[in-house]
């Protein structure tokens, strides 16, 4: 228990610096700025079609069960207002930093850490390259840039899989979807969801970059390494969610 508590406090430590030692390289943002369009065109190239595919087939089981959940009490009109409150607040925001941490941060972590073992990052130190500002700080401010594009994607993908299932199959006809979508739609809820997918960005990329940089050596710990990133992000997602929705639509 003690050395589990001494590592864990040791990594937090670490993680802290690496935080600190990102923040002080975005000063450096205009002069990488190459890097970073490299990282955010890598970002959407490798994503952008899971989370589309993926955010359809949960609009169209959110349109399925919101119509049998409230079907004995609540007009099936009603759906389309629910399905969008649901997805701006909560479910389009979740899904991108759940989706984002399965997919984009393994790779990161994946390839941080073969770099890490194969003494390419030792070799950009010697050449008096710092690995944060070259290698983890693009990662970041990408993902910061367009993790909300993919947030707004994966919104609109819902709320079209759930148009889809409602036409068809729940009987409620385009114009009255349309107007349950806009029915107690505010625009603040929309940037609240935007924010926080920018907070999970930040926080699982700044994550899987700290595993990959912790690898060791030997093939081994990469697959350590990407597993543990892969954990450690959905975790951390799950709880900056509430952290969140507490500070921007609780209090």
């Amino acid at each position: 228990m003690n050395g589990f508590l001494k590592d864990f406090f040791e990594s937090l430590g670490d993680f802290y610096f690496l935080f600190v030692n990102i923040l002080k390289s975005f000063r450096k943002i205009y002069k990488n700025r190459r890097l970073i369009l490299g990282e955010m065109f890598e970002i959407i190239n490798e994503s952008l079609g899971i989370f589309v595919l993926a955010s359809l087939f949960v609009g169209m089981v959110s349109a399925y069960q919101t119509a049998y959940q409230a079907r004995n009490f609540l007009p099936i009109i009603y759906i389309p207002t629910l399905i969008t409150q649901s997805v701006i607040l909560e479910i389009g925001p979740l899904i991108s930093g759940i989706g984002f941490s399965g997919k984009v941060s393994t790779q990161i972590s994946a390839e941080i850490s073969s770099m890490k073992i194969s003494d390419q990052i030792d070799a950009l130190e010697l050449m008096s390259i710092d690995p944060v500002e070259y290698l983890v700080m693009p990662k970041v401010i990408a993902t910061m840039f367009i993790i909300p594009f993919l947030t707004l994607i994966c919104e609109f993908s819902i709320v079209f899989g759930a148009f889809l299932i409602s036409i068809t199959i729940l009987g409620i006809s385009p114009n009255e979807f349309v107007i349950g979508v806009k029915r107690n739609f505010q625009f603040y809820q929309l940037y609240g969801g935007l924010f926080k997918s920018i907070v999970f960005g930040m926080f699982t990329t700044t994550t899987a970059c700290f595993f990959g940089l912790k690898a060791k050596l030997g093939a081994r710990s990469v697959g350590k390494a990407t597993t543990s990133s892969v954990t450690v992000c959905s975790i951390l997602v799950i709880v900056l969610d509430y952290i969140l929705t507490r500070i921007l639509f609780l209090w």
